[in-house]
């Protein structure tokens, strides 16, 4: 393992990757989240964030906190993260520890809190070193964690080659993410290999493409769900038809 992070950042940033890969592409994840606490109105950092990737709807909100302890999670880790998750509005939390837990911890997580262990000798295979580094200039150290997989299909009608003069769906497959520091939101065309990164707060970016210039766009903004909770989402749009899909979302609230 060469990254030079420390061991508790690593063990979150590794149970951040198992999510995604193990999670419904339906929900987007989030590596070392901030969201505002509705209660307590203070910025409360999430190990891992699980939303609806889709559409501005916080109601399935599920956090995950990854307990690097040489102890085993007692009741007081596990009564501490239920006011945390009272406190950001989820609907599940699960407990991720590398040496178990108490038959008390058991006991007070009830259904609300699933308690899962993960041993930390799974690091020795784990580097998120290699991850690609975040393209904000304000951003010194971040790496973008790729947690979506869209793809993007259009008819044509190729001029040669064995498909010639018949009508052809073509499928474009990109990778979506954000930085595990900053949150900023990042596109990996895998056609020709171009990393965008939109900005959601900047008001002059009227959308990015990559070099194969195909008919559609990619933007971020900030949108709020029927309650006035914001978050950061990024989006596709088709030129074509102006269909607007939405690969990615990051919850500031």
């Amino acid at each position: 393992m060469a990254s030079s992070s420390p061991d508790w950042q690593l063990y979150e940033r590794m149970i951040a990757r198992m999510v995604a890969d193990q999670i419904s592409t339906d929900y987007c994840v989030t590596p070392n989240a901030r969201l505002t606490g509705r209660i307590s109105q203070r910025s409360r950092q999430i190990d891992v964030l699980i939303d609806a990737r889709h559409d501005t709807d916080n109601s399935r909100r599920i956090i995950v906190e990854a307990k690097n302890r040489k102890r085993k999670v007692d009741v007081k880790q596990v009564e501490e993260f239920r006011g945390l998750m009272e406190d950001v509005a989820a609907t599940h939390g699960y407990l991720v520890c590398p040496n178990g837990h108490t038959k008390a911890a058991e006991r007070r997580a009830q259904s609300a809190v699933s308690i899962r262990l993960v041993p930390f000798d799974r690091l020795d295979d784990f580097d998120p070193a290699t991850w690609p580094r975040c393209l904000s200039h304000k951003c010194k150290t971040g790496r973008v964690f790729w947690d979506g997989y869209p793809e993007i299909s259009m008819h044509a009608t190729p001029l040669s080659g064995p498909n010639a003069g018949r009508l052809t769906v073509l499928a474009y497959i990109h990778y979506v993410g954000k930085c595990d520091r900053c949150g900023r939101f990042h596109v990996k065309c895998l056609t020709c290999g171009d990393v965008l990164a939109p900005p959601e707060r900047d008001q002059s970016d009227c959308g990015q493409q990559c070099r194969c210039q195909l008919p559609w766009f990619w933007i971020a903004s900030i949108e709020e769900d029927d309650e006035g909770v914001q978050s950061a989402e990024l989006h596709a749009v088709l030129l074509h038809t102006g269909e607007v899909i939405t690969a990615d979302r990051r919850s500031l609230q």
